[in-house]
């Protein structure tokens, strides 16, 4: 009975010591994850005491005050690359810490409406960052849907002035305005914004199958007024081919009908030497006869004319008249 009596007393002792014990010990961990605090690199945590702005802690080992103290809970949203696929998903979070590194927002595809009435979707992409924590957490109450929500009224706000072409042509300045409008207002949050940027603008299919078109025969312009420039060009410069051949032709036949006239005159000149010596020649041989050179000269050139003459084709007969009898005829016929 004594030995019963002893184990009941121990067993009883053990459990009083596990009651005892364990709560403690629970609340030693409890306390000990409350009061401890580790904060990581490029991130911060902001501190309040009886829900009051205490303090910011960087990164490093930290103690709080058991009860006063408490770390500030904040809603935030990252993307996550989940599945197979990796494909992103957003993910919305609760958490008492706030990232100081620089943050990316895709808004996806929001339908605008542009200054001539045509609505089309654009998708762009921000990037900011927290560079003041303390306004980011009691300035605003989510901080990624506030600047969401602002780039997109401003960005609504840009393209309604702006016509469809403008839109399409001017998307650096499209992105400047919005980072300059954005970036202001963003600074009273404790915010930076880095970049806007436009990725896409999606047109109406109607609108889109139109702008192919325009684009199309703005292209067949361009060729047909390439084509014609080119043969017009190659017009002219045949042209001034053309002209320059019939310059160098004139000059040709010009230098060769000069050349040609003075070969013409100095065989004249030579022939007429030839025939004055002649001549010469023909005086001094007929100077010891009865005949003058003139009418020997005059009997040369009958003979050359009868011989003339009485050449013939075949069919012709040619008669031979004397001069008397000619005289005669014609004194008969007067």
């Amino acid at each position: 009975t004594t030995n019963m009596d002893g184990g009941n007393f121990v067993s009883q002792g053990g459990l009083a010591i596990l009651l005892v014990f364990v709560p403690l010990y629970i609340i030693f961990w409890i306390f000990f994850f409350k009061t401890v605090k580790i904060v990581r690199h490029a991130e911060v945590m902001v501190v309040e005491r009886f829900g009051k702005y205490r303090k910011t802690l960087r990164a490093g080992l930290h103690f709080l005050v058991p009860i006063a103290d408490s770390p500030r809970k904040i809603n935030w949203r990252y993307l996550n690359c989940v599945g197979r696929n990796n494909l992103p998903v957003v993910k919305n979070v609760v958490t008492d810490r706030v990232d100081m590194r620089e943050h990316v927002i895709n808004f996806g595809k929001q339908h605008v409406i542009t200054k001539d009435t045509v609505e089309i979707q654009i998708d762009a992409l921000v990037y900011f960052q927290v560079v003041d924590p303390k306004l980011a957490v009691y300035r605003i109450q989510n901080l990624p849907d506030a600047v969401e929500l602002l780039t997109q009224a401003t960005l609504r706000n840009i393209i309604a002035s702006m016509t469809l072409d403008d839109t399409f042509s001017s998307r650096e300045r499209i992105n400047d305005t919005l980072l300059m409008q954005v970036k202001g207002d963003a600074e009273r949050w404790g915010v930076s914004i880095r970049r806007v940027e436009v990725m896409e603008i999606i047109p109406p299919n109607d609108i889109r199958a139109a702008m192919e078109s325009q684009i199309t025969a703005e292209r067949e312009r361009r060729a047909t007024v390439l084509t014609a420039d080119g043969e017009r060009e190659s017009s002219i410069v045949r042209s001034r081919g053309d002209a320059a051949k019939l310059i160098l032709t004139a000059e040709g036949d010009k230098t060769s009908n000069i050349q040609r006239a003075k070969g013409e005159a100095e065989a004249k000149l030579t022939i007429a030497d030839a025939e004055a010596s002649a001549l010469q020649v023909l005086r001094r041989s007929l100077e010891a006869s009865a005949v003058k050179a003139t009418a020997y000269l005059v009997g040369v050139q009958y003979l050359n004319a009868l011989q003339a003459m009485t050449y013939r084709s075949s069919g012709s007969t040619v008669h031979l008249i004397p001069q008397k009898t000619v005289d005669v005829i014609g004194k008969a016929t007067s």
